[in-house]
């Protein structure tokens, strides 16, 4: 069962009891016709370093962007989002890990400690922003409520969006889907 949005943004199938409850029956999060929201590209973040980040430096690739944690059961996922950085990298793909610690309190360090230990134990190489909070208006997590609702806002730990070329929010899946499951895949590969 996947939360399908029409090109009004409105929510079918009556917010399935409310997304939290969706986090254990929907896998997938579907984004019809995209291309009236905002475009990810256009905004500013700023990366792990404190450092702005131009978006549009990214305008033509393909982005995962996930919300991450390093003391959480789906943590062991940030090897497979290396790993699909990594497959497709080559042909206009990047992961956007986007540190968190709204779920469980399971992101405690500060931007240096989690940059270190996510470099030195995942040896993860995809960008990473500064720690969001998807409770306060943050650059992350503003862009995914103008882009799909606030019924799309992570309900935990290692939720997926797919952002397509354009910038637009396309598919979006929750934790328990895997970062190299068949679903991800072949979404990625279709708008490769």
């Amino acid at each position: 069962a996947a939360i399908l949005l029409n090109s009004n943004g409105r929510q079918h199938m009556a917010s399935l009891l409310q997304f939290g409850k969706s986090l254990f029956s929907a896998r997938q999060t579907n984004i019809n016709d995209p291309t009236n929201r905002p475009s990810f590209y256009d905004r500013q973040f700023t990366d792990i370093q404190g450092q702005p980040v131009d978006m549009n430096q990214l305008r033509g690739k393909v982005a995962l962007l996930v919300n991450t944690a390093s003391e959480c059961g789906y943590t062991p996922q940030l090897y497979t989002l290396q790993e699909l950085h990594d497959k497709y990298k080559d042909k206009g793909f990047t992961v956007l890990g986007v540190p968190c610690n709204n779920f469980g309190k399971q992101e405690p360090g500060d931007e240096p400690q989690v940059c270190s230990l996510y470099a030195s134990k995942f040896k993860t190489t995809f960008p990473l922003t500064t720690k969001q909070d998807k409770d306060k208006p943050s650059e992350v997590f503003q862009w995914i409520i103008d882009a799909g609702g606030k019924d799309v806002l992570p309900q935990w730990n290692f939720h997926k969006y797919l952002i397509d070329r354009q910038g637009h929010l396309v598919a979006a899946w929750n934790s328990r889907v895997k970062p190299l499951d068949e679903e991800i895949t072949k979404a990625i590969e279709s708008i490769l």
